[in-house]
């Protein structure tokens, strides 16, 4: 018979508690900070984040940095919990073997969202940045071509439902977003869709409800910033990732970005709809 799982796995969220043995896989000294623990140089006072989830545990102070110690620690235990998790799923897929039926299963393995580790000054998972809304994607399927490789193509998690359906010979029922990609599964060097979108909101001191809509193309992340339920923006963020892949400058006040500008707003007020794979 035909069978369907979902199977979530809490970790690596918070708090980061795991078995004794997945922490000691690691060495603590060994994890690096992260580098630069301050704000994008010309970013909007509210657009990062200062780890609000975080901050709600006994352990942690309530404002201000981190200590060092303190850093490593947490670095460590989202390490941890990334191998317990880790661990669990090689149980999963370990049982599919046991039972004969990884050979004729699909199966889809991702990340609901990235994570800053202080990078920025922040932690946690809430903003536009590249850090926060790049996640893990991996599929598995019966038969496909391009088995162990791996795609620079843009795709989105809405996505991953129409790509089930087709595999599986099953329409795309109505009103489902995304585009499937399944042709890369195949052919994973061929042109696909120019931009991935997201969007996160914010409290602004002063200001009140924000929203932030970014869309990633290959090269750039661009950020538009709205006061909530209307079409005022009140700021830009743009993002060279090829020059700046850390984020470490808004270069939308640049004068030589203003085409780059044009283009990315475009893209971002057209939508995803008009963004399908080429």
């Amino acid at each position: 018979e035909p069978f369907f799982l979902a199977v979530g796995f809490v970790k690596p969220h918070l708090p980061f508690v795991a078995p004794k043995k997945y922490w000691d896989l690691y060495d603590r000294s060994a994890f690096k900070l992260a580098e630069v623990r301050t704000p994008p140089e010309g970013a909007p006072s509210y657009a990062p984040q200062f780890g609000g989830e975080l901050r709600q545990y006994s352990d942690i102070p309530d404002v201000g940095p981190l200590n060092d110690d303190l850093q490593r620690t947490l670095i460590h235990g989202y390490h941890a919990a990334v191998s317990y998790m880790d661990a669990q799923l090689g149980r999963v897929l370990a049982e599919l073997d046991r039972l004969g039926l990884a050979s004729n299963t699909i199966i889809v393995l991702w990340g609901d969202h990235g994570w800053h580790l202080g990078d920025h000054g922040m932690w946690g998972k809430q903003s536009n940045y590249e850090q926060a809304t790049r996640a893990a994607l991996m599929v598995s399927i019966p038969g496909q071509k391009a088995a162990g490789q791996k795609t620079d193509a843009l795709v989105e998690f809405v996505d991953i439902f129409p790509t089930l359906a087709e595999v599986c010979g099953l329409p795309k029922p109505e009103g489902v977003q995304g585009y499937s990609f399944a042709p890369l599964l195949n052919d994973p060097s061929r042109s696909w869709k120019p931009a991935a979108f997201s969007q996160y909101p914010r409290t602004a001191q002063g200001k009140g409800q924000m929203m932030g809509y970014a869309v990633r193309t290959d090269r750039y992340r661009y950020v538009e910033w709205y006061k909530r339920n209307t079409d005022i923006v009140d700021a830009v963020e743009l993002y060279d990732l090829q020059t700046d892949p850390g984020e470490l400058e808004n270069v939308a006040a640049k004068p030589e970005n203003k085409s780059v500008l044009e283009t990315h707003a475009a893209l971002l007020k057209a939508g995803w709809q008009a963004n399908g794979p080429k």
